[in-house]
């Protein structure tokens, strides 16, 4: 695991293979993953393909699939897992989306739900139609 100091020295910025790169070619200024003290926090995670670094399209239970998996890679890769996400923003550019969202979802968390909020964002200049952040134990 490779990571970047910020400026206080309990906050990292933590290079997750294939997703921080996948992140920097969309061109936002973020990065993948971050420690701060005992808690890790996510970018807003688009739905990558881990193999490719591309972006996965198609219907948006494909999307939130490979969104869950990203997250969850990035968590694994920082030593924790999703069972320690305490908290995920869902954010979807249409209400319309949602039943299949949660029908997704809720196979990523079998042993309880994390506290979330789901919000539903005007649509966004880039091919996807989510994006899934998460705050978890390290």
């Amino acid at each position: 695991m490779s990571s970047a100091p910020l400026s206080s020295g309990r906050i990292e910025i933590i290079e997750v293979p294939v997703v921080s790169e996948a992140i920097r070619r969309l061109g936002a200024p973020t990065s993948a993953l971050v420690r701060a003290g005992d808690l890790l926090l996510t970018c807003g995670m688009p739905p990558i393909d881990l193999k490719t670094g591309g972006i996965v399209s198609g219907d948006i239970a494909a999307q939130t699939r490979a969104a869950l998996e990203a997250v969850k890679f990035a968590l694994e890769h920082a030593g924790s897992s999703l069972a320690n996400v305490a908290r995920a923003t869902l954010y979807v550019t249409d209400p319309d989306l949602m039943a299949d969202v949660n029908a997704v979802y809720r196979g990523y968390f079998p042993n309880g739900f994390p506290a979330r909020t789901s919000a539903i964002v005007r649509p966004w200049p880039l091919p996807f139609q989510i994006e899934i952040e998460c705050i978890a134990l390290a």
